[in-house]
């Protein structure tokens, strides 16, 4: 496949908007491209291919919202535009892959960019049309590289209360937002928690990533809250990481929003082994993505995709047409 072509390919993908939950134009133009029916189709999931392949390739055609980056453009030997690198230009390795009859099973969803709970990779899961797969490769962006497993996500609200009272008389009431700050502040010391799986050594961390409080500047308030976000490494189940979130901040309210699984490296996958023959560089996946979602049902997955990490999410958001070239090669040997 020219390299040319498969930029082409990208940017008429990266042309139909898709934010997430209106990606029903791109669901459509992909289904216009996939020679012959599907294996599945339920609007939000299109699987296509060989029923018996043993690798499932996978991809999401949402993007988080525009930032003033579209229409895309070719330049400078990338394609620029909205989810260029998260990820349209994976979706167009695979759309090629499958229009050159690359035997593989081609997975292809929406709502990747929202809360696990839309996602509709659970249906896909439950029709069957998945079974005796051996291996997902999802094509999140990993620069042309292996990315081993993947963080579990959690977000959780913790919620402090006060008394309100005038804000020139404060020793009247209570300050909620006092009382969050020394709520958080086992927060502050923490360091990174290195945990190595297989020689890679993934990071779990935690940050305060939104905080909210007060009705007026003299007013006391008597409410606060703010929104933590704990990524958390493969081996510490769901469960677990909501514990030692609650250990880490044992007052106030917490209330668990979303909560994604991690997922291990699964390195001594034989077809994992075969992959890194042509892909030697590997690192862990500091991130979440739905590798953790077929390793909940008992199927290896690797991450490995075209796109740029340095620019997914970005509005100068780009994938160098050289790394699309590199993915499709490798791919098309690896499957065949």
């Amino acid at each position: 496949m020219p390299a040319s072509d498969l930029a082409a390919r990208t940017l008429e993908l990266v042309d139909v908007p898709s934010e997430s939950r209106l990606e029903q134009a791109a669901m459509e133009l992909v289904r216009s491209l996939l020679p012959g029916e599907p294996l599945y189709d339920d609007g939000e999931a299109i699987v296509w291919g060989d029923a018996e392949a043993p690798v499932a390739l996978a991809g999401h055609v949402d993007t988080v919202p525009a930032q003033g980056n579209l229409p895309g453009r070719i330049a400078d030997g990338a394609v620029h535009g909205l989810g260029a690198s998260d990820m349209k230009g994976g979706i167009a390795v695979m759309l090629e892959l499958a229009r050159a009859a690359v035997p593989a099973r081609y997975v292809f969803f929406t709502r990747e960019e929202v809360a696990l709970e839309e996602s509709p990779l659970p249906a896909v899961f439950g029709s069957g049309v998945l079974a005796g797969t051996q291996l997902g490769v999802v094509l999140e962006p990993t620069d042309g590289i292996l990315h081993a497993g993947c963080l579990g996500n959690l977000q959780a609200e913790i919620e402090f209360h006060g008394e309100s009272a005038h804000s020139a008389r404060p020793w009247t009431g209570s300050n909620a937002i006092h009382t969050l700050v020394d709520g958080l502040a086992p927060l502050t010391p923490l360091e990174p928690r290195e945990v190595e799986l297989d020689g890679l050594v993934y990071r779990e961390v935690v940050s305060a990533v939104r905080v909210e409080g007060g009705i007026a500047q003299n007013v006391v308030p008597a409410r606060a809250a703010a929104e933590i976000n704990f990524r958390f490494a493969p081996g510490r189940s769901r469960d677990e990481a909501e514990e030692r979130l609650r250990e880490l901040l044992p007052d106030g309210e917490l209330r668990v929003l979303h909560n994604s699984p991690s997922a291990p490296p699964s390195l001594g996958n034989p077809l994992v082994e075969r992959l890194r023959e042509l892909v030697p560089e590997i690192a862990p996946k500091q991130a979440w993505t739905p590798v953790a979602q077929f390793a909940e049902q008992g199927i290896d997955a690797i991450n490995f995709g075209p796109g740029a990490t340095r620019y997914a999410h970005r509005q100068d958001e780009q994938i160098p047409i050289a790394n699309l070239h590199v993915v499709y090669e490798t791919l098309a040997r690896f499957l065949s």
